[in-house]
């Protein structure tokens, strides 16, 4: 297939082209750079709730302090580049809920408990490969600490134990 007198005074790739294919290049890789560090999160309360419901991004540490109310920290719906978080806990009267999404695991072996305290962990389905770890270590006095994933069985809904 020949070209045409007028297909031969038109390049056949401009200028404009190569700035704008050079461009793409450029925003691909900007996008492809990892997002800098996020700063620590602490989330203290003394007699009022607390919610990490949101897009967030995981830090690489956690701090969740609750000296009566109820801190719920929710990953299903968070950015996490990570493999594994460390959280800091410390609970006096109140609740701290754990929530993740299936094939994340949490080890709360480091957890200290009182006389009165109580520790939850229903994250039992096996780890997915490259799936984030959650390290908590910390004391529960006279509180709870509950690790879920975010689905509930129906009856667990219509009781509303969170």
């Amino acid at each position: 297939m020949s070209r045409t007198t007028e297909q031969r005074r038109v390049p056949a790739f401009g200028f404009d082209d190569l700035q704008r294919f050079a461009a793409a290049r450029k925003n691909a890789a900007r996008q492809r750079t990892p997002s800098p560090a996020a700063p620590p999160l602490e989330l203290r309360v003394t007699s009022e709730s607390r919610r990490t419901d949101e897009q967030w991004t995981v830090p690489e540490k956690l701090v969740a302090e609750c000296t009566s109310g109820k801190v719920v920290i929710d990953f299903t719906q968070a950015y996490c580049s990570r493999r594994a978080i460390d959280m800091r806990i410390n609970a006096g009267s109140g609740t701290i809920v754990v929530i993740v999404p299936r094939g994340w695991r949490v080890d709360l072996d480091a957890v200290e408990f009182g006389p009165g305290g109580h520790i939850s962990n229903r994250v039992t389905l096996p780890r997915f490969p490259g799936a984030p770890l959650i390290h908590i270590e910390g004391r529960v006095e006279s509180g709870a600490l509950k690790a879920r994933y975010a689905f509930r069985s129906p009856v667990a809904w219509l009781r509303r134990s969170r």
